[in-house]
């Protein structure tokens, strides 16, 4: 049952399927701090953008970062390197906040931002032979049974 199939799909099956089925959306949490930045592969390749890249999904990414004065330039970067483009300050409208304290050295930060156009034109990753984030191991494989 194809209506089942989207029940089992991780993550990045889900944003490759909106974009495939043209479901527009306008914010993406990706709440797993550890791991999230990562994740955000998901979106090269993405087409689904409105009014020719006018209006464009804000995405709020969760994770951790250090309490220094270049802890959120980090997390900024961290988000670039998994989406494959630079983040523009000022023209994807990047913020970051500080969501709690959660040691003496770490705070789980949210960098929010405008999906650049950029991603339009970088590779999809590929779900079916597994995928390998900018940072870390393999992630998963989608689940597609």
């Amino acid at each position: 049952d194809k209506s089942m199939m989207m029940y089992n799909m991780d993550g990045r099956a889900f944003v490759h399927h909106l974009d495939d089925q043209g479901i527009w959306f306008d914010h993406a949490t990706m709440n797993l701090p550890a791991s999230a930045p990562e994740f955000l592969d998901a979106f090269r390749g993405f087409k689904g953008f409105r009014d020719d890249g006018k209006q464009r999904p804000t995405i709020h990414v969760h994770c951790f970062g250090g309490k220094d004065d270049e802890a959120n330039d980090e997390a900024i970067a961290r988000c670039g390197r998994a989406l494959g483009c630079t983040l523009d300050k000022v023209g994807d409208a990047v913020s970051v906040h500080i969501v709690r304290d959660v040691s003496p050295k770490k705070n789980m930060l949210c960098v929010s931002f405008l999906l650049p156009t950029a991603v339009k034109s970088l590779d999809r990753i590929d779900l079916t032979a597994g995928t390998k984030s900018a940072e870390g191991p393999a992630e998963k494989r989608a689940r597609l049974d």
